[in-house]
């Protein structure tokens, strides 16, 4: 009967289920198996699906009673409901004690005993057990790094999309220890939409006994319609970026919290416009464009923060797509305590437009940020009471507590949309349906090497 349908009417009903109900309609016949696999469907499906509905937030962390790590969807609205805390708590007797039980029960228990507030994300648990540091997401796509691997001689990336089973392996990078002696990297994944193409970026800092020249580096970048690595031609980042720095991607770019090297020195603006060279630190936005496969030049942060050292902030997207900035540490500034205030850029790239939103103050301080809900609350890391995740709204001025406890580097929050990409990569390299105006799924697919 299928085979009576246009093709287009296949697609229409298709694209409108979820994942894992397009997955089974896999087996229903070979016509819907090669429809379903082609990147023709897999493009459509993902455009349909972001145009007509809202991302989930994606969150992990390492479940400590079950021991294993863990993948969730949450509501990007409300993502932990039963984050009750005392202070937000009605004061009519009965919603107090009905609250009050619903407080107990979730500190006894713990979030995740309530199935109903999430969403248990199917993941490939050999691969997150071994790969448990997320890099970044996009279109439905993880990328995870070993981490306890890689400091023996080179990064070990995964990428994944728990939504369909699947995970590819990267091969190794080109930059490594045996080869080129001891350094550090930082890495970022992203999406060069010109080319529908997704791309992973490792800029190597290799290591030097000199004081007082350059930190000499080496850029490389894999993408997935290749699945090779090949080195990035100079220049290289106009910045340092700390070792396990947490990157975002927005507008086409990686962005990482940086700092000037103070060993260029020069009284000229760098020739290549990407910053000065005045042998002065500064904290700055280091950017690589994916799309042009080049590092911009260097986003300055609020001025209050700019020369502050050994700062650590945390840098994310808020919920309208502005870039954000959260310092993670008390910060003393003409005698007034710049502490835990978070500031948006409110004009993409221009650096008057950064604003100070709020300011909060968390008891013990915070370790780091994990990301923003939607409503404009903050998810951070305490230093105290065993590292827990809490929620600041700036609205009510309030601390709610999910009681969520998990090792700090296995947490991350970002937006997430469940896609079927990766569907059509085989070893690692992307088969791109060949599609011309009569677009059909019968059309041969060629592997771009």
């Amino acid at each position: 009967m299928s085979d009576d349908l246009p093709e287009e009417v296949i697609v229409n009903i298709l694209q409108r289920l979820p994942v894992n109900s397009i997955i089974n309609c896999m087996c229903v016949c070979k016509l819907w198996n090669s429809l379903i696999s082609s990147q023709y469907f897999i493009t459509t499906h993902l455009n349909f699906t972001l145009c007509n509905t809202g991302p989930h937030l994606l969150f992990s962390h390492y479940d400590l009673n079950l021991e294993k790590y863990r993948l969730t969807l949450h509501s990007s609205i409300d993502p932990f409901p039963r984050n009750h805390f005392y202070k937000a708590l009605d004061l009519t007797f009965q919603t107090f004690f009905l609250r009050l039980l619903d407080f107990k029960e979730a500190l006894d228990k713990g979030f995740f005993a309530f199935p109903l507030d999430f969403i248990d994300l199917p993941c490939l648990h050999h691969v997150i057990i071994r790969f448990s540091t997320i890099v970044g997401s996009y279109n439905g796509i993880l990328c995870l790094i070993d981490d306890e691997f890689c400091s023996e001689d080179f990064d070990l990336f995964v990428l994944c999309n728990p939504s369909i089973h699947k995970a590819i392996c990267l091969p190794v990078p080109n930059i490594r220890f045996n080869s080129h002696g001891p350094f550090y990297t930082s890495r970022g994944f992203g999406y060069d939409p010109t080319t529908l193409d997704y791309k992973v970026v490792r800029i190597a800092y290799l290591e030097t006994e000199s004081k007082t020249v350059p930190v000499p580096t080496l850029v490389e970048i894999y993408t997935l319609s290749t699945g090779v690595w090949r080195y990035v031609n100079p220049p290289g980042p106009p910045g340092l970026i700390p070792d396990r720095t947490i990157p975002v991607f927005l507008n086409g770019a990686v962005h990482w919290l940086g700092h000037t090297d103070p060993n260029i020195k020069g009284k000229e603006d760098d020739p290549n416009g990407k910053g000065k060279k005045d042998g002065i630190f500064r904290n700055v936005i280091v950017v690589f464009d994916m799309v042009h496969e080049v590092f911009n030049k260097v986003m300055a942060v609020p001025e209050s923060l700019e020369r502050v050292k050994n700062l650590r902030m945390g840098v994310a997207v808020v919920g309208d797509g502005s870039l954000a900035l959260v310092p993670c540490s008390s910060v003393v500034v003409n005698d007034e305590v710049d502490s835990n205030s978070v500031w948006v850029m409110r004009e993409y790239g221009v650096a008057e437009s950064w604003t100070r939103l709020f300011d909060f103050n968390v008891l013990g301080g915070i370790e780091r940020v994990v990301g923003f809900k939607k409503n404009g609350e903050v998810l951070v890391v305490t230093n105290a009471y065993e590292h827990q995740l809490v929620c600041y709204e700036p609205r009510s001025r309030t601390i709610s507590n999910p009681h969520i406890i998990s090792p700090t580097g296995s947490l991350y929050l970002d937006t997430f949309v469940e896609s079927l990409v990766l569907l059509d990569v085989t070893d690692g390299v992307l088969e791109r349906q060949v599609v011309n105006n009569s677009s059909s799924s019968s059309k041969g697919k060629e592997k771009i090497n």
